[in-house]
């Protein structure tokens, strides 16, 4: 009876073990696909805000999307602990643009029609900027959601959350996790999954 006790408490410790070992190992690799590529190809240096994020909303405001920016930006101040993330509307100074509208009246807005091509083929897009002394810190971003062509209020949010999430660092798509906000295919997928938060952590934390 010992000696089967002992062997069940063996095979256990290696189960757990091995289980651990390979959700470390999931983790890691899927925090450097997301953060160190883009989705438009390459390898890239990580990055990430050094200082408190300012968010200025403009464009084609509804109260729906507004609500799910508060509970977005609040999500991310529970898995972010090295800044503060708020919601400003003093439009002289913040580092985070967040336009909801058409692309034109966004290009409009920032003063950039070089980008028309992608902007109009899109519902979705992301621009982030780093400083020049320092490669690793995001200085400011843009982010684009598309209201006019989107076909209901869930795709607005998931767009919202999406490019949001990979406006402050986390510039990659993939393709190997369904539920993950970072999924490459089309989803409506409007909440984090447990490794995203995971890996939203680890990048503030490094």
């Amino acid at each position: 009876m010992k000696k089967l006790i002992y062997l069940f408490i063996i095979l256990f410790t290696l189960f757990y073990s091995n289980v651990t070992y390979t959700q470390n190992v999931d983790v890691r690799e899927y925090y450097n696909e997301i953060c160190g590529n883009t989705e438009w190809g390459g390898s890239i240096k990580p990055a990430k805000y050094k200082k408190n994020i300012k968010i200025f909303v403009a464009g084609n405001k509804s109260s729906e999307l507004l609500e799910e920016l508060e509970e977005i930006v609040d999500e991310l101040n529970q898995l972010i602990t090295t800044i503060d993330i708020i919601i400003t509307e003093d439009k002289t100074d913040y580092n985070l643009l967040v336009y909801f509208g058409s692309p034109f009246k966004y290009m409009d807005f920032i003063k950039d029609h070089s980008d028309s091509e992608r902007l109009e083929n899109n519902w979705g897009l992301f621009a982030f900027y780093r400083s020049y002394n320092d490669r690793s810190e995001i200085v400011s971003s843009e982010v684009f959601v598309n209201t006019i062509d989107t076909k209901n209020t869930t795709q607005q949010k998931h767009l919202l959350r999406e490019e949001l999430t990979q406006s402050i660092g986390f510039p990659n798509d993939s393709y190997r996790y369904k539920n993950s906000i970072f999924q490459q295919k089309w989803t409506e997928v409007t909440e984090y999954s447990e490794l995203d938060k995971t890996i939203i952590k680890m990048h503030y934390t490094l």
